[in-house]
């Protein structure tokens, strides 16, 4: 009867609930007390105005008029009192389920389907065999024969799954009770519809949002927001469809599968893609152009690995076909991994030869997860001949002097203007006296010490310059007591990078321009420094800025007025300054066909301090080949690449730098020079649609660095991975082969499912872990749950209801009056 009341007053009771209590609240313009007192007032009114009536009735007729009108007016008080009717419900209805759905990157890589059970769950997939099929014990399918999709997309995957006519997941999971999409990347969106009793499933609305386009993958911070939401009660069971890539999450997934266990919230994980991918890569490969006959020669190799759990990983290198060296190491996960192999170079037929270096890595027994890293280099047979000629044993000669005895790349001679004349008539490594100007052609590279202009005559230093002109290499060390202050004003001055002051100077005394007490400094890497592999004293070039800044310091330099056109500074004072320009205390140019290299500074046997030979040997080392191997192998690069960054990286745009020359090696002056730069294959696993439609080879421009005459630059997008290759015929032809890496937890790195993590997230939260053949029984797995609710209902009473109360009672009076023949 009381259900009926309130039907009656526009009550809705919600399905599954029963009213628990109703009560009236007066919510007028002024209080109950005063509407009493003015129905009060007005009833009195109403009495006497009937009393007064003149007309012959009967006093039944007149009170029950007057009650009728008093009941009227009470009425119409109560409507202005506001009077709201407020019904609390309470009931329990059931828990809705959540179907969430990663749409990052990841999800648009194409995993290599290889195994039988893999091409089966693909074909259950795309709905060619029943969603119970039984992959256990079933041959291989022939995708092409089967009409499979070659190597399907995650998200490919996904729509094929929740369009499947068989399956009909989406259906089967509203059984349950209302179903909500969301999509997930960097975070939680509601984003998916999925019809009403009438239309199971809105297929036309989700495909297009479901792109997989989002840059970051935030899955367990996806789970847990969803746990917080407060636009409805928590969901009976979290479906999720993922490939487990988690890059961008501040929570553990364990840690929020164990909050979903106990808010009995299980997820139910259906896996996507394939657990049997991985990436294997090789990152960088660190050898010299030239390798020596006979001479050990060491290979670090970088490389990354990730998605593999278990084996052995085979590296090796070969030499023109030729293994030279192979070790097995066991898988490990890591970003930075490294081992270096040695092997020596054994003499062939010919004595020098042009060959490929090939570095490659696999995993053992397959032959899926593999890569390798090719590298021209050139076999000789002879040693870099070298001639140091200085004027005592400084310390710079007393260190430098075993380090080349001990090259076995090289060939060194040594002339010392004050030794013991006894010494040098020994025989090698000392020569008695300056060769002849034949004799000195014959060797590539000449060092110049702290050597007198009275032992260095015009004639010898005419040598010297024709022997530069012609290719030799010349590296000149300043000093204290003679060079380069004697040859400032001279004709060979023309030779060094630098203009150098002719500063005074009084036999056995420092350089009257130094402080007395001087203090040290680190010289500071210039950008052409950072990328010249002579100044490479680590592999990494965030390693090596590091060495370069913990260096002990220097205390000497000689000053320089400014730097000569086409020359470069490698290193530079940290204060000292040339006019506005920073001091050069290292700088280079080429000088005809050779290179020249000066060095304002005689203390580098400083950096062997605690370390002993390990930077100081290395950076000489490095000079000698770039020095003088290019007289020893009879040209000169007219044109010299270097990357900005040892490693380039997909979506961060950086520069490639060159250094051209002209035929007399004079930097080349033209502003633009044109180059190709050609696409030579893409990073494998990566959905092709990142590559199709892009050309394979397109035209780029290098730019002229102002300010810096011959050094060139382009700048590149870097938005494709994969090998390239930049090719110039300006002014010679040369190439420059280089990789463009993805960065560490790309979403487009190449990587298996994280199907371990996944399954371990679905145990501890209570729900299972399913793949393709799993999907049929998904929906039949999750429990009903149901959500204890209450619900609020208020109704003003000046509703159709009372308006009918009202005319009732103004007619019963109107009709009393016409019957007692009152107006």
């Amino acid at each position: 009867m009381m259900n009926w009341l309130y039907r009656l007053l526009f009550l809705d009771a919600p399905a599954n609930a029963s009213l628990q209590s109703a009560d009236i609240s007066l919510r007028g313009l002024f209080p109950l007390w005063a509407a009493a007192l003015i129905v009060v007032a007005a009833g009195a009114g109403v009495f006497f105005l009937y009393s007064r009536e003149r007309t012959h009735l009967s006093s039944i007729r007149r009170v029950l008029m007057a009650l009728l009108r008093t009941t009227l007016l009470l009425l119409l008080v109560l409507l202005l009192l506001r009077p709201v009717l407020v019904a609390d419900y309470a009931g329990e209805r059931p828990r809705g389920i959540a179907l969430v759905i990663d749409n990052s990157q990841s999800m648009k890589q194409r995993d290599q389907r290889l195994s039988a059970r893999d091409l089966l769950r693909v074909a259950i997939a795309e709905n060619h065999v029943a969603p119970d099929f039984a992959i256990g014990d079933s041959p291989a399918l022939d995708p092409a024969a089967a009409g499979l999709t070659t190597n399907p997309s995650r998200v490919h995957l996904v729509h094929a799954v929740l369009s499947n006519p068989r399956l009909q997941l989406i259906h089967n999971l509203r059984r349950h009770g209302p179903l909500r999409g969301y999509l997930f990347g960097q975070r939680l969106e509601r984003h998916l519809t999925f019809g009403n009793d009438e239309k199971p499933a809105a297929m036309e609305e989700w495909p297009a949002r479901l792109t997989g386009d989002e840059p970051r993958t935030a899955l367990a911070d996806a789970i847990n927001d969803l746990l917080l939401r407060k636009d409805g009660d928590l969901p009976a069971a979290i479906v999720l469809m993922t490939d487990g890539r988690d890059n961008a999450s501040r929570l553990p997934l364990k840690e929020v599968a164990a909050e979903c266990a106990r808010l009995q919230v299980p997820l139910h994980i259906y896996g996507t893609g394939s657990a049997e991918a991985g990436l294997l890569q090789i990152k960088d490969l660190s050898t010299p152009d030239t390798l020596f006959f006979e001479d050990s020669v060491s290979v670090p190799i970088r490389w990354r690995c990730h998605g593999l759990r278990e084996g052995k990983l085979e590296i090796a290198i070969t030499v023109g076909g030729k293994l030279v060296a192979q070790r097995e190491v066991p898988v490990r996960e890591g970003e930075e991994l490294r081992e270096v192999l040695t092997f020596v170079p054994q003499k062939g037929s010919a004595s020098e030869e042009n060959l490929e270096l090939t570095a490659s890595i696999k995993l053992k027994g397959t032959s899926t997860f593999q890569d390798e890293l090719k590298k021209s280099v050139r076999l000789i047979d002879r040693r870099v001949r070298i001639l140091y000629i200085e004027n005592s044993p400084r310390w710079e000669y007393k260190f430098l002097q075993p380090v080349l005895l001990r090259d076995r790349r090289v060939e060194a001679a040594f002339i010392l203007v004050n030794g013991d004349p006894k010494a040098l008539q020994s025989g090698r490594p000392f020569l008695p006296d300056f060769p002849s100007r034949d004799k000195l052609f014959l060797y590539d590279l000449l060092i110049l010490g702290d050597v007198s202009r009275q032992y260095l005559t015009p004639e010898r230093l005419e040598w010297i310059r024709d022997f530069v002109k012609e290719g030799g290499g010349l590296v000149v060390i300043a000093g204290r007591q003679h060079a380069p202050a004697a040859f400032a004003d001279s004709p060979f001055a023309e030779v060094l990078p630098l203009e150098v002051l002719p500063l005074k100077f009084s036999e056995g005394s420092p350089l009257a321009s130094q402080e007395a007490r001087p203090q040290a400094f680190v010289p500071i890497l210039t950008p052409a420094g950072q990328r010249s592999e002579m100044l490479a004293l680590a592999d990494e070039p965030e390693e090596n800025l590091r060495i370069w800044k913990q260096l002990p310091g220097i205390y000497w330099h000689y000053p320089a007025s400014k730097l000569r056109p086409g020359a470069i500074a490698l290193l530079n004072h940290p204060t000292a300054k040339m006019g506005d320009q920073p001091m050069p205390v290292l700088a280079t140019h080429y000088y005809g066909k050779g290179q020249v290299l000066f060095l304002a500074m005689e203390e580098t046997w400083r950096w062997r301090f605690n370390v002993g030979n390990r930077y100081f040997a290395r950076f000489w080392g490095q000079v000698i080949y770039q020095i003088g191997l290019p007289h020893l192998l009879g040209n000169s690069k007219r044109v010299q690449f270097a990357l900005e960054h040892a490693e380039v990286l997909f979506g961060r745009p950086s520069s490639i730098y060159a250094r051209l020359f002209d035929a007399e090696f004079h930097p080349l002056k033209e502003e633009r020079v044109p180059a190709r730069l050609d696409f030579v294959d893409h990073v494998s696993n990566v959905t092709p649609d990142a590559v199709h439609g892009e050309e394979r080879s397109r035209k780029v421009m290098l730019e002229a660095v102002p300010g810096q005459p011959g050094e060139y630059r382009v700048l590149l997008a870097n938005d494709i991975p994969g090998r390239f290759e930049l090719k110039t015929e300006t002014p010679e032809p040369a190439t420059l082969a280089y990789r463009v890496s993805l960065p560490p937890n790309h979403e487009l790195e190449p990587g298996g499912m994280a199907e371990e993590e996944l399954r371990e997230a679905a145990r501890i939260s209570g729900g299972q872990f399913y793949r393709e053949e799993d999907l049929h029984r998904l929906p039949d797995n999750i429990q009903p749950q149901a959500a204890a609710f209450s619900q609020r209902q208020e109704v003003v009473l000046w509703n159709p209801l009372a308006m009918l109360v009202f005319v009732v009672l103004i007619t019963a009076e109107w009709i009393l009056r016409k019957f007692s023949n009152l107006s």
